[in-house]
């Protein structure tokens, strides 16, 4: 249940990272890695919030959003932000590609993973 919900507020993120991503470079025209790590913080902050009010509700609900639980939140979604943009960089400088944000999109799919289990077994571990 845990894993289906942090998905679906991941997917969400996804959805407004690469709009963002997809508004500010493919047709705007700003370069790719800044926006990149701009539409990381946007949907960080949305991923924190929902994440914290409906994935891991069973291990959060009676404690409050804290600046130390974001912090982990955010640590552990900067790794995941490094990995996006070392995905990202190889493949935009290894392959001619028309929507970068396709790019993205595969940038975010290798830090998933690592994103759910800090978050499950680290951020919103309140049983320690």
């Amino acid at each position: 249940m845990i894993l289906s919900r942090f998905l679906i507020v991941g997917f969400f993120g996804t959805i407004t990272n690469l709009t963002t991503f997809y508004i500010f470079v493919d047709i705007i025209g700003f370069k790719p890695i800044p926006i990149s790590i701009f539409a990381f913080t946007l949907s960080s902050f949305q991923n924190y919030f929902f994440n914290h009010e409906w994935a891991f509700i069973s291990k959060t609900k009676y404690f409050n959003k804290s600046f130390l639980s974001y912090s982990k939140f955010l640590f552990i979604a900067l790794i995941s932000l490094s990995i996006n943009i070392l995905i990202l960089s190889l493949i935009l400088s290894s392959f001619e590609i028309e929507l970068k944000v396709f790019a993205q999109a595969c940038g975010i799919a290798t830090g998933t993973l690592f994103n759910f289990l800090g978050s499950k077994y680290w951020v919103f571990n309140f049983n320690e």
